[in-house]
Order: structure tokens, then C-alpha cells, then sequence
């Protein structure tokens, strides 16, 4: 080898409560600095009217946090500029009454229209309903259609306004929400669509979502997004970004229980206190200072970006898994995957950082990368091999080094994406290699040294050549046995140099964050270094190239899985 939108914006989001007894009843291209460049969007400067509706104390399944939820996101809507009308405890002709006018003013001014309702939702078939208060009377699902308000009548009443921007946010709990739920009907809401608009779930479909939380006062997701306009109001961030840190935090705090959703199809922007207007988009210089090593690295902050969406509506997707949470997908014997862990969407300098790099490291430049999954590991024997079995294909030597743990070698490009595509049709799930910035951009984990832990190779931190690393291992080291950069990827740096699904050029174009036709002849991308290179050859920054039909005892591979699908 060698190295040659009028806008819709809908947000629904939902999250079951626990009912209590009796007794309980009574209550586009960023700035230099990182920073996304506002933009002045007609529905910035709209009015703003919001409905708040909070149902507790209902004939059949008494709530706890429901009106305090009400009271908090109306008292911080009114902070942020909204007309709100609260109402609580409503019975079914209240709440039609409340949604009728509520239509009508935002039939008048042409509004930013807000919806609010804590209380029981529920659903039968394709239809998502809203429990008024006296819901006694419910007693099977078809009872819904004359006891219970359809969410769609919600979202038909605000499209039917022309409004230039429309939130519906439904905290709406599913935990028996009448007296035979839960026996024989279906759990939970189902999914809705929207033209121009988010539609999110505060948990999967059939899940039940927290009616508690830290604060011992709101409902799991109420709790965030009370904090989260707060936040968002005094930076003028945008709604989709504050939408998926919402997500995010529910994520954290319910240690991974609690898993939203969304659909999104926006097509204009829309900042919560307005988008800030700047001149220009300015130049970032093409080096940075060098950072000083730390004795231990903290990742620079990551600029979240939200993916580009396209007008027509796209399938419902994960607001979350956060960045960070780790799964494995189930193959189709039952089995399990390699390990992945979901990456943030984010913006990074790609190249020679520090400078002193080679020509082909250059010109160090901003890309953005979209949500996705990497392995936290490189794919070991034991895992390449179930594909070998399981094709007929040859397993690849091993030289003797043992097999198990340590990272598969002698594998082609060409091998590596044979074992991407299987894995494919095992989990109806797209496995790739990643392409050379994803590559490095997990690899750097928001870092900016040369390696991941600062700018000298230190001792016992990777695998590299002789003695430079300071490591006990001759030839490859099982994965896993170094520590892991701060986004929980192993090996980063020497062992086996990993394939990239992406072209190689002498300097950057911009087809290093592309993937190549598997037709094409042009040498293939390699990053991480291994075991037999010695320190300068295994930076972050450090390229390879080499043929798609080569295979050498030094390279492996690592794979990539995009949120689609």
C-alpha cells in the first residue's frame, strides 16, 4: 500500500400520565464563530395568539400534573410574546366552544397560531382523540367519535385560518384514559401528517411516556419545553433546533425510556423571539491555533444543525435516539448487529488543523454533517466471519494474530461493502462504510488536536509502530482496548486503517463527504492509521488511498448507518 414557508409548523407531542385515585383530586451556512446566520421570515414578525388547555379532574381517571403543565407553558408563551387564552377542566362542549373560537381569532389576524392540551388523549383507528372532562361515559372505542374531540378537528381549524405559522403540542396521557382502555383497544396515538409542518411524538407509537420529572411539578416532556422556549427566547434560536434539544434532554433524563419522534417537512424559517438579522456570512481562516493538550480532552462544542428538509412530507423519524445513546439491530435470525452509536448533526473544520500536514489535508475547510450512526468499534473477526459463513464467502486470513475481538484485515473495499450490503437485507436497515468527513468528524468527537487527546501521542493511548505508542501489542490489538474519544468510538487512531466509502482526491473538492459508485476505478479513501505506522501517519487528519480490490493485513473497516431509514 501506499499513499499515492406561508408555513406550517405543526409539533405534536405526546406524553402519558399516571391517573391517581380519588383521594388525590384538586389539582443554511454558519458564522465564523460557529452561529447559524438568522435569517427575517415574514412569520417572525407575525401576531401571536395561543389556546392552552389543561383537563385534570376527569369523571373517570384523575391526572396530577396537568394543570400545573397548562399554567407553565401559558405563563411562559405570555413571556414570549403570545396572546394565550387558558382554560382548564373542560368538558367536551367547553372544548369545542374554546377550539371554534380560537379558529376564529386567528381567522382574523392572520396569526402565529399555538395550541396547547395536557390532559388524556387516546386513539381508534387512524383518528387521535382529545378526553374532555366529563368522559364517564366512554366506554369502547366507538363511543370516541360523540364523547371525545378529534385532534384533526385541532389542526383543520388552524389550517382553515391560513395562519402563517401553526404549533399543536399535545401532552396528551394514554395510561387508561377511559374505563375499558387498555383491554382490549390500542395504546396510545397514532401517527399524523401535514403538509409544511412538524409532527412529533413525545414517545414511540405504543409507548408510555413520564407523567413526572426532576422539577416533581410537570409532566417528563412539559418540564423541557417549559425550559427550552425559555432558552430559545432569549437566543432567537431556531424552532426545529430548540424541538430537538427538547427531545434530547427527554432522552437523558428518562435514561433512554422515552424516545421522540417527528415528521418534518418545514419550508421557511422560523426563530422563537425573532430571527436576528446579520450582514454577512463571514470567512473562517483556514488554520487554527493549535489547542493545547489536556491530561483529559473535552469535546469543543458541536454546532447542532437540523437536516435539510424537503417540502413533501417526509416518514416519521427519531427526534431522537441522542447523540450518544448506543444500539445494536436485530439480524434476522434474532441476533445481534455490531454496536453503532448515534452521532449529533453538526459542522466541523475538516483538514490540517494544526499545520506542518501533508499537501493532501488541504485547504482545511467547513462541512456539514447530517445525523448518523457510526460503529463504536471496528468490525471484528467474529462479526465479518457470521458474514462469511452465511454467504459462502472465503473468510479472510488472520495470520495468525487470533480472531474473536481483534478487527478483521485482509478485507477489500469491495469486501467491506459486500458485508455493509448483507448486513442491509439482515436488518432492512442501510449499513454503508461512512464517507471520508464523517469518518473524521467522529473520529475528532468536536476535537481539534491532532489526535483526539490532545497533540502528542502520550503512552498507551493507541496502537501504533514500535515503541512510538507505548501499547504491548505486536500486530493488531482486540478492539476496545484503548480508551474511547469522547462520542465512545474505540481505535480511532492506529490498529487498522478503515475504509471510506468516498473518493480520493490529492486535495479537498468537496466528493470527500459523498460516497464513490462502486463501478468506479479511482482509489478509495483510508483514515485512522495502524498498527505498523508510526505517529505522524496515524493523526486525525492523516489520508490514505488505495485500490477497491486490495486487501493487506493492516486494514479493516468500521461501518456507518444514516437515520434514513
Amino acid at each position: 500500500m501506499k499513499k499515492t414557508l406561508p408555513f406550517l409548523a405543526i409539533a405534536l407531542f405526546i406524553s402519558a400520565c399516571q391517573t391517581t385515585s380519588e383521594s388525590d383530586k384538586g389539582i443554511q451556512p454558519r458564522l465564523a464563530d460557529g452561529s447559524r446566520p438568522a435569517v427575517v421570515s415574514p412569520t417572525n414578525t407575525a401576531n401571536k395568539i395561543a389556546l392552552v388547555i389543561g383537563n385534570r379532574n376527569y369523571e373517570y381517571g384523575v391526572l396530577t400534573n396537568t394543570l400545573n403543565d397548562a399554567q407553565d407553558m401559558a405563563q411562559v408563551l405570555k413571556n414570549i410574546g403570545f396572546d394565550v387564552t387558558l382554560k382548564t377542566n373542560l368538558n367536551r362542549r367547553a372544548m369545542n366552544d374554546a377550539i371554534h373560537n380560537f379558529g376564529e381569532r386567528l381567522k382574523q389576524t392572520h396569526s402565529i397560531g399555538w395550541f396547547y392540551f395536557s390532559g388524556h388523549g387516546t386513539r381508534a383507528g387512524n383518528e387521535n382523540y382529545l378526553l374532555p372532562t366529563d368522559n364517564g361515559g366512554i366506554r369502547k372505542q366507538s363511543d370516541l367519535q360523540y364523547e371525545a374531540i378529534p385532534a384533526s378537528r385541532v389542526l383543520r381549524t388552524m389550517n382553515d385560518a391560513k395562519t402563517a405559522l401553526n404549533i399543536i403540542v399535545l401532552d396528551a396521557c394514554r395510561n387508561q384514559p377511559y374505563r375499558s382502555a387498555g383491554k382490549s383497544n390500542e395504546r396510545g396515538l397514532t401517527r399524523m401528517q401535514g403538509q409544511g409542518s412538524i409532527i412529533a411524538f413525545a414517545t414511540a407509537e405504543g409507548k408510555t411516556a413520564l407523567d413526572i420529572s426532576r422539577n416533581k411539578r410537570n409532566g417528563l416532556f412539559t418540564s423541557h419545553l417549559v425550559d427550552a422556549l425559555k432558552t430559545a427566547y432569549q437566543k432567537h434560536q431556531r424552532i426545529d433546533d430548540m424541538f430537538m434539544q427538547v427531545g434530547k434532554a427527554v432522552s437523558a433524563e428518562s435514561d433512554g425510556g422515552q424516545q421522540p419522534w417527528y415528521n418534518s417537512s418545514l419550508r421557511d424559517i422560523y426563530c422563537v423571539g425573532g430571527c436576528q438579522t446579520v450582514a454577512s456570512v463571514v470567512e473562517t481562516p483556514a488554520l487554527t491555533p493549535v489547542v493545547p493538550p489536556k491530561p483529559t480532552p473535552s469535546p469543543a462544542p458541536v454546532v447542532i444543525v437540523p437536516p435539510v428538509h424537503t417540502p413533501a412530507p417526509m416518514p416519521i423519524q427519531p427526534l431522537l435516539p441522542s447523540p450518544g445513546t448506543r444500539f445494536r439491530d436485530r439480524l434476522a435470525d434474532g441476533s445481534s448487529g455490531p454496536q453503532m452509536v448515534w452521532l449529533p448533526v453538526g459542522r466541523f473544520q475538516m483538514g490540517d488543523l494544526q499545520g506542518g500536514g501533508d499537501s493532501d489535508e488541504k485547504p482545511v475547510h467547513w462541512v456539514s454533517v447530517q445525523r448518523f450512526a457510526i460503529g463504536t468499534h471496528e468490525v471484528t473477526f467474529a462479526e465479518y466471519d457470521r458474514f462469511a459463513h452465511a454467504t459462502g464467502r472465503q473468510k479472510p486470513n488472520d495470520r495468525g494474530w487470533g480472531r474473536g475481538k481483534r478487527p478483521v484485515i485482509n478485507v477489500s473495499w469491495d469486501d467491506a461493502t459486500a458485508y455493509a450490503e448483507w448486513l442491509t437485507q439482515q436488518t432492512d436497515r442501510q449499513y454503508r462504510l461512512p464517507t471520508e468527513a464523517e469518518w473524521e468528524y467522529a473520529a475528532r468527537a468536536g476535537t481539534t488536536t491532532k489526535y483526539w487527546w490532545g497533540n502528542d501521542i502520550g503512552s498507551n493511548k493507541a496502537n501504533c509502530y514500535g515503541n512510538y505508542c507505548g501499547d504491548r501489542f505486536e500486530y493488531t490489538a482486540p478492539v476496545g482496548s484503548f480508551s474511547a474519544n469522547p462520542w465512545g468510538l474505540y481505535d480511532t487512531v492506529g490498529n487498522v486503517w478503515e475504509w471510506t466509502c468516498s473518493e480520493f482526491e490529492n486535495k479537498y473538492t468537496g466528493i470527500e463527504n459523498k460516497c464513490i459508485s462502486q463501478k468506479s476505478g479511482s482509489p478509495r479513501a483510508l483514515r485512522g492509521g495502524a498498527w505498523n505506522y508510526r505517529p505522524r501517519s496515524v493523526r486525525t487528519a492523516y489520508r490514505l488511498r488505495d485500490s477497491h480490490d486490495t486487501r493487506y493485513n493492516n486494514v479493516g473497516l468500521r461501518l456507518a448507518r444514516p437515520i434514513n431509514p
